[in-house]
């Protein structure tokens, strides 16, 4: 017993160093390439490019804002792009006794746009940030002109989302532990199979690590908030989805025909139903990060959605 326990000690104290180790391999690889503004007593960081209008880009569970690093690109040409890291993801802060509901993420990212004086803007959410995006026409229907859905996180899930189900882990202390120790070695090992079944069935970009952000996941910290993220995600979701039909801006969804990660019948249908008028589209044999496989549709769906609240007197 005494010999079993000395292992597992010395495992996790292995694995403590180890990841102590992957953290400032990534810290040192990985600088803010944008801004930061304090927030409630948080550091919000994001980007800004191009000129136009105001269009806010919010990456999903476990990403950051270089995540829509080619599709920003395209953006560009016709908004003032603005891709944020939510709070706890990417560069930014979320302290320990921070919600990490949805109706909190909201109001910071409001606040936010307060500081920055966007008195409205677009906005465009991917995966989780799908269900943050509705969150805030919720909120602040007078700032929000339009919501584009990317393969969104839009009802409670019935089942877990794939390879990231293993990020539901709702006791705070053990979160910590497995976040410091074992996280970073078991995704270095199955890391890239798991990015493979995310991108099913569509081929991982090269890039993706790098240039797209891919890498930061592994970082210790994003391990952990991204699961308060997945654990606060189902009160959340009961919170708000019974209120879509109050929405009042545009709204479109666009999904992969394959998505693996979240079952496009089922989060499509959900808004279809609560609001009729919603734009709905599938991209063929594609599957859940579009924002990285096809950036020229996610561009174009965008400009449609948008050019619908253009034409309501939103803009």
């Amino acid at each position: 017993m005494y010999i079993v326990v000395a292992l597992i000690f010395c495992l996790l104290v292995a694995s403590w160093f180890f990841t102590q180790h992957i953290d400032k391999k990534i810290e040192k690889n990985f600088r803010p390439p944008g801004q930061f503004s304090n927030v409630q007593q948080e550091k919000i960081h994001y980007t800004k490019q191009g000129q136009g209008p105001a269009l806010i880009l919010i990456h999903g569970l476990a990403g950051n804002a270089l995540n829509f690093t080619a599709l920003a690109n395209q953006l560009a040409k016709h908004y003032t792009v603005y891709s944020i890291d939510r709070p706890g993801s990417g560069f930014s802060t979320r302290h320990r006794n921070t919600s990490a509901d949805f109706s909190v993420q909201s109001a910071t990212i409001l606040a936010w746009m307060s500081q920055l004086n966007l008195g409205e803007a677009f906005v465009a959410g991917h995966s989780m940030g799908g269900a943050i995006a509705l969150r805030m026409a919720l909120d602040a229907p007078d700032k929000i002109k339009s919501v584009s859905l990317l393969c969104p996180l839009t009802v409670p899930l019935t089942k877990g989302p794939g390879p990231l189900s293993v990020l539901y882990i709702p006791y705070q202390r053990l979160r910590s532990l497995i976040s410091k120790t074992l996280a970073a070695p078991l995704r270095i090992v199955f890391g890239k199979k798991q990015v493979a079944q995310v991108f099913f069935p569509e081929r991982v970009p090269s890039n993706f690590g790098s240039e797209s952000g891919g890498a930061l996941a592994l970082h210790s910290e994003s391990f952990y908030q991204a699961s308060c993220d997945m654990v606060a995600s189902t009160e959340s979701l009961y919170k708000q989805f019974e209120h879509y039909k109050t929405i009042s801006c545009p709204v479109g969804i666009l999904y992969g025909e394959q998505d693996a990660i979240l079952s496009p019948d089922a989060h499509m249908s959900y808004i279809a139903t609560s609001l009729p008028s919603s734009m709905a589209e599938i991209i063929p044999n594609a599957g859940h990060m579009i924002i990285n496989t096809q950036p020229e549709a996610c561009f174009n769906f965008i400009n449609k959605v948008n050019k619908v609240g253009v034409q309501l007197g939103l803009a």
